[in-house]
Order: C-alpha cells, then sequence, then structure tokens
C-alpha cells in the first residue's frame, strides 16, 4: 500500500507536457527506423528486379553450331567489354579464330557464318538471346567445332542501376568498381 502511494504522488508530480513529449519523440524515433528499414527492403527489391544475369553458351540444330549470350535475368544488361581468347590468344574477330583453329579452311566465310554483331555498348534485355556466331555445317565446319574447345568468352556488364559483373565461366561474378577497358584484348576493334 506504501508503494502505490508514492507510485501516485510520483505521478502527481510528473509534468504532463513532458510525458507527451516524450512520447512523442519515442514515436519519432520508431518510425524513422521503420522508414529506414523500409527504404533498405524496397532498395533490394528495385535491386532484384533489375538484375541481369548474363550466360555464354553453346547451340547445336540440324543447320550448324553456335555460340551465344543469352540474359536470363529480369534487368537490362549493358555490354562494357568483349572479348574472345584462348589460353594463348586474344582475337580480334571471327575470322583471327578461324585462321588459328582451322587455317587450312578455306570454304568458311560469311556466306555460311551469321553474327548479330558485336556486343560492346549493346543492352541485353531480359529473355533475350543474341548469337555471337553460328556456322552452318559443311565438312570444314565440322571440323573447326571440335577444334573450338578451349575457346572462352569474357563479358563485362552493368545493370541499370551500375552494378557491374564479370562474365569468365559458368556464372557472372559481382564487382566493386566499373570494368576495365584493355584495347589490345577487345573483340571487334
Amino acid at each position: 500500500m506504501n508503494f502505490l502511494h508514492r507510485l501516485l504522488q510520483l505521478f502527481k508530480q510528473l509534468n504532463l507536457n513532458m510525458v507527451v513529449a516524450f512520447c512523442a519523440l519515442f514515436v519519432s524515433a520508431c518510425a524513422l527506423y521503420i522508414s529506414v528499414q523500409e527504404v533498405r527492403i524496397m532498395r533490394s527489391q528495385q535491386k532484384a528486379a533489375m538484375f541481369p544475369y548474363l550466360t555464354v553458351g553453346k547451340s547445336y540444330n540440324a543447320d550448324g553450331f553456335g555460340l551465344r549470350i543469352e540474359n536470363t535475368g529480369n534487368g537490362l544488361a549493358k555490354v562494357h567489354s568483349y572479348q574472345v581468347f584462348n589460353d594463348t590468344v586474344f582475337f580480334k574477330d571471327w575470322f583471327d579464330v578461324i585462321k588459328t583453329y582451322a587455317p587450312e579452311a578455306k570454304n568458311i566465310n560469311w556466306n555460311i557464318m551469321s553474327s548479330d554483331g558485336y556486343l560492346r555498348n549493346q543492352m541485353v534485355t531480359p529473355l533475350e538471346e543474341k548469337t555471337l556466331i553460328f556456322v552452318r555445317w559443311t565438312p570444314e565446319s565440322r571440323i573447326l567445332e571440335r577444334r573450338l574447345a578451349d575457346l572462352k568468352v569474357r563479358v563485362c556488364y552493368s545493370s541499370l542501376l551500375d552494378e557491374y559483373w564479370f562474365l569468365d565461366g559458368a556464372e557472372p561474378k559481382l564487382m566493386e568498381q566499373p570494368c576495365k577497358f584493355e584495347v589490345e584484348k577487345e573483340f571487334g576493334l
């Protein structure tokens, strides 16, 4: 009983304006915290909605074989750097590749090849597939296809939110800074 009496006396001594001000300050701090968390969640959702995911792969059909790049993500990918190489050589164009891998081939030319062009500075939309090179089947192209096992493609690209990825193998790796552009290694220059 004595405790309740003291508590009641203390409550009577409190300034009601101070209690209201303290409650308002507490509610404002909670609202600020919730807003910051909501912005963080919205930013991560925005990144997920704009996440490009490029893959490079081979394609085969009854007409021929080729290399393709595909954006399986849900955001646009802007290609900054595009390199085609093997363990020792960075190639400048597809004819350099053919001369290196099939020097005896005389009939592999643009009559049996097709390409969507060079990728640098192009946007690859979600679910879009670009043909790096496609070669129709001929006796010479069948030999070339078997020899291309160690040919590699390296692509550096970014999202619209300026996040950068480096594709050199199976899956893209997130980079801390923009891609390095090495003129002597670039394909198509």
